[in-house]
């Protein structure tokens, strides 16, 4: 038997944006087709959508669904949520209009969207986003925010998980913070005390940091000879 061998090739994607100004009616934009693909191998695929507010949308579920649950993962599942409605919101972008026309919206489908709504019988996605309904999101965030708590160390601090040999990290405690920061901007209700208590701990740290590198002087232990990433992270936060 006689079978054809194709040479190993590779998906590449090019993502593109732009707007169309108010006093022009046309924009253009280049998209580089490798030379160095076999044409008779070769598939172009374009697909575009007239907002950007359904790939933010698409990519939420993911995060939220994520099955792990050390204090990063818990917080980063549901900040994005909070950003992306609270940008939506500011754009004044109706979150039960994108999810009535979202065959309209997703870039990764092509044709009529009429007629593709009729192939599916009425169903739009097999899942239901929790950023179109705003008591959803509100009740994630809180359990979000809940479990933070819990899991926050008893000196006040963050590691990857609280009880029984727990041990509080100036990163992992300055990400939590910051992104609690980030969830209070956006509108988000924090526990009174919650990042007042995790900057307390960051500024013991940082000042713990800080003698070391004054010890540097005399070469008492413990000591290092200059700040690090890690120290101007927790500075900014």
């Amino acid at each position: 038997m006689k079978f054809p061998v194709f040479i190993h090739g590779m998906l590449k994607t090019e993502s593109f944006c732009g707007v169309i100004r108010p006093d022009k009616d046309a924009v253009a934009l280049a998209i580089r087709v490798p030379a160095e693909r076999l044409p008779e191998q070769s598939r172009l695929e374009l697909r575009y959508s007239p907002t950007l507010a359904m790939a933010m949308i698409d990519a939420l579920p993911y995060m939220v669904d994520y099955p792990y649950g050390c204090t990063e993962q818990t917080l980063n599942r549901f900040l994005p949520t909070v950003i992306t409605q609270k940008i939506l919101l500011n754009m004044e972008v109706n979150l039960k209009d994108i999810r009535d026309k979202q065959t309209n919206l997703n870039a990764q489908e092509i044709g009529d969207d009429k007629e593709r709504a009729k192939q599916w019988g009425g169903v739009v996605k097999p899942y239901k986003n929790p950023v179109y309904d705003e008591e959803t999101v509100r009740d994630m965030v809180k359990a979000g925010l809940e479990k933070l708590l819990s899991m926050r160390c008893s000196d006040g601090g963050w590691g990857w998980f609280s009880g029984w040999g727990e041990c509080s990290y100036p990163h992992t405690t300055a990400v939590v913070v910051h992104g609690l920061q980030i969830a209070r901007a956006n509108d988000v209700a924090i526990v009174p005390g919650t990042i007042e208590g995790g900057i307390a701990w960051l500024k013991n740290c940082q000042a713990n940091e800080v003698q070391k590198l004054k010890n540097a002087a005399t070469k008492t232990k413990p000591w290092k000879d200059r700040a690090d990433a890690l120290d101007a992270f927790v500075y900014m936060v």
